[in-house]
Protein backbone atom coordinates (compact mmCIF):
# COMPACT_ATOMS: atom_id res chain seq x y z
CA UNK A 1 0.00 0.00 0.00
CA UNK A 2 1.07 3.54 -0.92
CA UNK A 3 0.02 7.10 -0.50
CA UNK A 4 -1.45 9.36 -3.00
CA UNK A 5 0.11 12.68 -1.48
CA UNK A 6 0.98 14.40 -4.46
CA UNK A 7 3.88 16.98 -2.26
CA UNK A 8 5.40 19.73 -4.08
CA UNK A 9 7.99 18.11 -6.33
CA UNK A 10 6.05 15.13 -6.67
CA UNK A 11 3.85 14.68 -9.83
CA UNK A 12 0.91 11.44 -10.08
CA UNK A 13 -0.47 10.22 -13.01
CA UNK A 14 -4.13 11.24 -13.82
CA UNK A 15 -5.27 9.27 -11.02
CA UNK A 16 -3.11 10.71 -8.46
CA UNK A 17 -4.87 13.19 -5.53
CA UNK A 18 -3.49 15.50 -3.04
CA UNK A 19 -1.25 18.71 -3.04
CA UNK A 20 1.11 17.68 -0.66
CA UNK A 21 5.31 18.25 0.02
CA UNK A 22 7.78 15.96 0.36
CA UNK A 23 7.28 12.90 -1.85
CA UNK A 24 9.16 10.92 -4.77
CA UNK A 25 8.21 11.92 -8.49
CA UNK A 26 5.97 9.11 -9.70
CA UNK A 27 8.03 8.73 -13.20
CA UNK A 28 8.82 5.39 -13.96
CA UNK A 29 12.29 3.53 -13.34
CA UNK A 30 14.11 4.46 -15.78
CA UNK A 31 12.77 7.96 -15.60
CA UNK A 32 13.73 7.94 -12.29
CA UNK A 33 16.96 8.71 -12.73
CA UNK A 34 16.97 11.65 -14.64
CA UNK A 35 17.48 15.24 -12.99
CA UNK A 36 15.61 16.88 -16.27
CA UNK A 37 12.49 15.40 -16.05
CA UNK A 38 13.30 15.54 -12.28
CA UNK A 39 13.63 19.64 -12.34
CA UNK A 40 10.43 19.56 -14.96
CA UNK A 41 8.37 17.50 -13.38
CA UNK A 42 8.71 19.94 -9.79
CA UNK A 43 8.31 22.73 -11.67
CA UNK A 44 5.07 21.60 -13.25
CA UNK A 45 3.99 20.90 -10.07
CA UNK A 46 4.65 23.83 -8.51
CA UNK A 47 3.20 26.21 -11.12
CA UNK A 48 -0.05 23.80 -10.86
CA UNK A 49 -0.47 25.01 -7.32
CA UNK A 50 0.16 29.04 -8.24
CA UNK A 51 -3.38 28.52 -10.51
CA UNK A 52 -5.01 26.19 -8.29
CA UNK A 53 -4.77 26.25 -4.61
CA UNK A 54 -6.27 28.28 -1.78
CA UNK A 55 -4.14 31.34 -0.33
CA UNK A 56 -3.30 29.55 2.50
CA UNK A 57 -2.16 26.79 0.91
CA UNK A 58 0.21 28.87 -1.39
CA UNK A 59 1.56 30.80 0.81
CA UNK A 60 2.80 27.45 2.83
CA UNK A 61 4.02 26.48 -0.38
CA UNK A 62 6.23 29.65 -1.28
CA UNK A 63 7.65 29.79 2.66
CA UNK A 64 8.82 26.44 2.25
CA UNK A 65 10.64 27.07 -1.32
CA UNK A 66 12.38 30.23 0.66
CA UNK A 67 12.92 28.87 3.40
CA UNK A 68 12.73 24.81 3.66
CA UNK A 69 11.81 23.16 6.75
CA UNK A 70 14.60 20.97 9.03
CA UNK A 71 13.62 17.98 11.56
CA UNK A 72 14.54 18.71 15.45
CA UNK A 73 14.23 15.29 15.68
CA UNK A 74 16.58 14.54 12.44
CA UNK A 75 20.15 13.51 14.54
CA UNK A 76 18.21 10.98 16.57
CA UNK A 77 16.49 9.67 13.52
CA UNK A 78 19.58 9.46 11.84
CA UNK A 79 21.14 8.01 14.50
CA UNK A 80 18.78 5.05 14.83
CA UNK A 81 19.31 4.53 10.93
CA UNK A 82 22.78 5.05 9.92
CA UNK A 83 24.32 1.64 9.20
CA UNK A 84 21.23 0.11 9.53
CA UNK A 85 19.23 -2.15 6.65
CA UNK A 86 15.31 -0.66 6.47
CA UNK A 87 12.31 -1.62 4.88
CA UNK A 88 10.28 1.37 3.00
CA UNK A 89 6.25 0.88 2.72
CA UNK A 90 5.50 3.16 -0.44
CA UNK A 91 8.32 5.33 -2.16
CA UNK A 92 10.61 6.21 -2.63
CA UNK A 93 9.99 9.18 -0.40
CA UNK A 94 11.78 12.54 -1.17
CA UNK A 95 11.44 13.64 2.25
CA UNK A 96 14.27 10.96 3.18
CA UNK A 97 16.31 12.05 0.12
CA UNK A 98 19.53 13.77 0.74
CA UNK A 99 19.10 17.42 1.44
CA UNK A 100 15.80 17.15 2.74
CA UNK A 101 14.50 16.97 6.40
CA UNK A 102 14.92 13.12 7.03
CA UNK A 103 18.31 12.06 4.83
CA UNK A 104 17.62 8.73 5.66
CA UNK A 105 18.52 6.79 2.35
CA UNK A 106 22.01 8.45 2.78
CA UNK A 107 22.37 7.27 6.45
CA UNK A 108 21.44 3.45 5.81
CA UNK A 109 23.22 0.60 4.37
CA UNK A 110 20.29 -0.70 2.62
CA UNK A 111 16.30 -0.09 2.07
CA UNK A 112 14.21 -2.24 0.83
CA UNK A 113 9.87 -1.11 -0.61
CA UNK A 114 7.00 -2.31 -0.93
CA UNK A 115 4.13 -1.59 -2.95
CA UNK A 116 1.41 -2.47 -3.45
CA UNK A 117 1.25 -3.10 -7.36
CA UNK A 118 3.56 -3.18 -10.13
CA UNK A 119 1.60 -0.06 -11.53
CA UNK A 120 0.39 2.66 -9.31
CA UNK A 121 -0.52 6.37 -8.79
CA UNK A 122 2.89 7.55 -8.18
CA UNK A 123 5.51 4.74 -9.80
CA UNK A 124 5.48 2.52 -12.83
CA UNK A 125 6.95 -0.92 -13.79
CA UNK A 126 7.60 -2.12 -10.72
CA UNK A 127 8.21 -5.84 -10.41
CA UNK A 128 8.25 -8.19 -7.55
CA UNK A 129 12.03 -8.87 -6.63
CA UNK A 130 12.83 -6.05 -8.70
CA UNK A 131 15.66 -3.09 -7.50
CA UNK A 132 14.57 -0.40 -5.21
CA UNK A 133 16.68 2.78 -6.17
CA UNK A 134 16.62 4.68 -2.93
CA UNK A 135 20.15 6.47 -3.27
CA UNK A 136 22.65 7.37 -6.36
CA UNK A 137 25.58 6.01 -4.30
CA UNK A 138 24.26 2.44 -2.39
CA UNK A 139 23.35 -0.38 -4.30
CA UNK A 140 19.85 -0.93 -4.96
CA UNK A 141 17.37 -2.59 -2.74
CA UNK A 142 14.42 -5.55 -3.44
CA UNK A 143 11.80 -5.22 -4.31
CA UNK A 144 8.20 -6.57 -3.07
CA UNK A 145 4.87 -6.20 -4.23
CA UNK A 146 2.48 -6.63 -0.89
CA UNK A 147 -0.08 -4.76 0.61
CA UNK A 148 0.90 -2.68 3.92
CA UNK A 149 -0.86 -5.12 6.09
CA UNK A 150 0.05 -8.54 4.53
CA UNK A 151 4.01 -8.40 4.47
CA UNK A 152 4.21 -11.96 3.43
CA UNK A 153 7.20 -13.99 2.87
CA UNK A 154 9.21 -10.80 4.69
CA UNK A 155 11.10 -12.67 7.94
CA UNK A 156 10.06 -11.83 11.78
CA UNK A 157 12.62 -9.46 12.69
CA UNK A 158 14.50 -9.06 9.41
CA UNK A 159 15.04 -5.04 9.42
CA UNK A 160 16.49 -2.87 11.67
CA UNK A 161 14.07 -0.27 10.85
CA UNK A 162 10.61 0.51 8.68
CA UNK A 163 10.07 3.64 6.92
CA UNK A 164 6.59 5.03 6.14
CA UNK A 165 5.55 8.63 4.92
CA UNK A 166 2.29 9.48 3.96
CA UNK A 167 1.11 5.87 3.61
CA UNK A 168 -1.12 4.87 6.68
CA UNK A 169 -4.14 7.34 6.01
CA UNK A 170 -4.32 5.43 2.74
CA UNK A 171 -4.83 2.05 4.89
CA UNK A 172 -8.19 0.82 5.12
CA UNK A 173 -6.71 -1.07 8.07
CA UNK A 174 -4.17 0.96 10.27
CA UNK A 175 -4.02 -1.18 12.88
CA UNK A 176 -3.38 -4.15 10.68
CA UNK A 177 -0.37 -2.52 9.13
CA UNK A 178 1.08 -1.34 12.38
CA UNK A 179 1.01 -4.31 14.10
CA UNK A 180 2.44 -6.01 10.43
CA UNK A 181 4.89 -3.58 10.50
CA UNK A 182 6.01 -4.60 14.25
CA UNK A 183 6.39 -8.27 13.15
CA UNK A 184 8.94 -7.70 10.98
CA UNK A 185 11.19 -4.79 12.64
CA UNK A 186 13.68 -6.41 15.02
CA UNK A 187 13.50 -5.96 18.86
CA UNK A 188 14.96 -2.46 19.69
CA UNK A 189 14.01 -1.57 15.80
CA UNK A 190 12.49 1.37 14.76
CA UNK A 191 9.45 2.81 12.85
CA UNK A 192 9.83 6.53 11.42
CA UNK A 193 6.09 6.93 10.72
CA UNK A 194 5.45 9.98 9.14
CA UNK A 195 1.58 11.44 8.74
CA UNK A 196 -0.17 14.40 6.99
CA UNK A 197 -0.94 16.93 9.72
CA UNK A 198 -4.87 18.00 8.74
CA UNK A 199 -4.77 21.44 9.80
CA UNK A 200 -2.61 22.02 6.76
CA UNK A 201 -4.24 19.55 3.96
CA UNK A 202 -7.30 19.37 2.35
CA UNK A 203 -8.23 17.17 5.22
CA UNK A 204 -9.59 20.07 7.73
CA UNK A 205 -12.66 19.88 7.75
CA UNK A 206 -13.06 16.36 8.44
CA UNK A 207 -13.85 15.11 11.86
CA UNK A 208 -10.20 13.28 13.56
CA UNK A 209 -10.55 9.54 12.72
CA UNK A 210 -11.32 7.83 16.65
CA UNK A 211 -9.25 4.75 17.94
CA UNK A 212 -12.40 3.28 18.71
CA UNK A 213 -13.07 3.28 14.82
CA UNK A 214 -9.94 1.70 14.20
CA UNK A 215 -10.15 -1.01 16.50
CA UNK A 216 -13.48 -2.14 15.07
CA UNK A 217 -11.91 -1.81 11.50
CA UNK A 218 -9.34 -4.27 13.27
CA UNK A 219 -11.71 -6.78 14.47
CA UNK A 220 -13.54 -6.83 11.21
CA UNK A 221 -10.46 -7.26 8.88
CA UNK A 222 -11.57 -4.49 6.85
CA UNK A 223 -10.12 -4.39 3.41
CA UNK A 224 -8.40 -2.18 0.48
CA UNK A 225 -12.11 -2.25 -0.73
CA UNK A 226 -13.90 -0.65 1.84
CA UNK A 227 -15.69 2.91 1.47
CA UNK A 228 -17.03 3.52 4.72
CA UNK A 229 -15.81 7.15 4.81
CA UNK A 230 -16.63 8.27 0.79
CA UNK A 231 -19.82 10.51 1.62
CA UNK A 232 -17.92 11.99 4.37
CA UNK A 233 -14.89 12.68 2.26
CA UNK A 234 -16.52 13.62 -1.09
CA UNK A 235 -19.20 15.97 1.46
CA UNK A 236 -15.49 17.20 3.30
CA UNK A 237 -12.90 16.95 0.75
CA UNK A 238 -11.51 20.52 0.19
CA UNK A 239 -10.50 21.02 -3.22
CA UNK A 240 -9.25 24.27 -3.00
CA UNK A 241 -5.81 22.55 -1.20
CA UNK A 242 -6.12 19.88 -3.79
CA UNK A 243 -5.21 21.27 -7.40
CA UNK A 244 -4.74 17.60 -8.65
CA UNK A 245 -7.98 16.57 -8.01
CA UNK A 246 -9.66 18.07 -10.61
CA UNK A 247 -13.26 18.43 -10.63
CA UNK A 248 -15.79 18.04 -8.05
CA UNK A 249 -17.36 14.90 -10.53
CA UNK A 250 -13.25 13.47 -11.58
CA UNK A 251 -12.69 13.65 -7.71
CA UNK A 252 -15.99 11.29 -6.89
CA UNK A 253 -15.20 9.33 -10.08
CA UNK A 254 -11.82 8.29 -9.26
CA UNK A 255 -12.37 7.97 -5.31
CA UNK A 256 -15.46 5.44 -6.20
CA UNK A 257 -12.48 3.55 -7.59
CA UNK A 258 -9.88 3.24 -4.68
CA UNK A 259 -9.43 -0.32 -4.00
CA UNK A 260 -7.58 0.17 -7.34
CA UNK A 261 -6.00 3.49 -7.18
CA UNK A 262 -5.60 4.10 -3.27
CA UNK A 263 -5.74 7.87 -3.07
CA UNK A 264 -8.47 7.86 -0.05
CA UNK A 265 -7.58 8.77 3.06
CA UNK A 266 -9.32 6.50 5.26
CA UNK A 267 -9.03 8.24 8.26
CA UNK A 268 -7.70 11.58 9.45
CA UNK A 269 -4.94 11.55 12.22
CA UNK A 270 -3.61 13.61 14.62
CA UNK A 271 -0.62 13.69 16.90
CA UNK A 272 -2.81 12.44 19.70
CA UNK A 273 -4.17 9.76 17.13
CA UNK A 274 -0.64 8.48 16.23
CA UNK A 275 0.71 8.19 19.41
CA UNK A 276 -2.23 6.40 20.00
CA UNK A 277 -2.27 3.61 17.07
CA UNK A 278 1.43 3.39 17.73
CA UNK A 279 1.27 2.18 21.33
CA UNK A 280 -1.98 -0.29 20.70
CA UNK A 281 0.40 -2.18 18.26
CA UNK A 282 3.08 -2.45 20.87
CA UNK A 283 4.83 0.06 19.81
CA UNK A 284 7.19 2.26 22.14
CA UNK A 285 7.06 6.17 20.81
CA UNK A 286 10.09 7.96 21.71
CA UNK A 287 9.59 11.27 20.24
CA UNK A 288 7.22 13.36 18.08
CA UNK A 289 7.50 16.37 16.29
CA UNK A 290 5.49 18.78 14.33
CA UNK A 291 7.42 19.62 10.90
CA UNK A 292 6.43 22.32 8.46
CA UNK A 293 4.45 22.65 6.18
CA UNK A 294 2.39 19.54 7.25
CA UNK A 295 4.09 16.34 8.79
CA UNK A 296 3.59 15.07 11.80
CA UNK A 297 5.96 13.01 12.49
CA UNK A 298 6.88 10.11 15.25
CA UNK A 299 9.72 7.87 16.18
CA UNK A 300 8.67 4.64 17.70
CA UNK A 301 10.65 1.43 18.64
CA UNK A 302 9.91 -2.24 19.10
CA UNK A 303 10.95 -2.76 22.87
CA UNK A 304 13.46 -5.55 23.34
CA UNK A 305 13.52 -7.73 26.14
CA UNK A 306 14.30 -6.01 30.03
CA UNK A 307 14.99 -2.91 27.63
CA UNK A 308 14.26 0.43 29.57
CA UNK A 309 16.50 2.49 27.32
CA UNK A 310 14.50 5.56 25.04
CA UNK A 311 11.59 6.43 27.97
CA UNK A 312 8.48 8.09 25.59
CA UNK A 313 9.58 11.67 25.43
CA UNK A 314 6.40 14.47 25.16
CA UNK A 315 5.31 15.78 21.24
CA UNK A 316 2.56 17.22 19.65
Amino acid sequence: MQKCEVEPGRVNSPMAKTANPDKKLAVSSRGRDKPGVAVTTRALAFLRRLRHADARSLASAVLNRLWPARARLAPVILAATRGQTGLEIGGPSRVFMDGKILPVYAAAVRVDNVNFASQTAWEAGLREDGDFVFHPAKPPGRQFLREATALHGIADAGYDFLLSSHCLEHVANPLAALREWHRVVRPGGHLVLILPDPVHTFDHRRPVTTLAHLQEDFARGTGEDDLTHLDEILTLHDLRRDPWAGSAAAFAGRSRHNAENRCLHHHVFDGALQRAVLEACGWTVTATERVRPLHLLALARRPAPGDNSFPAAAGV
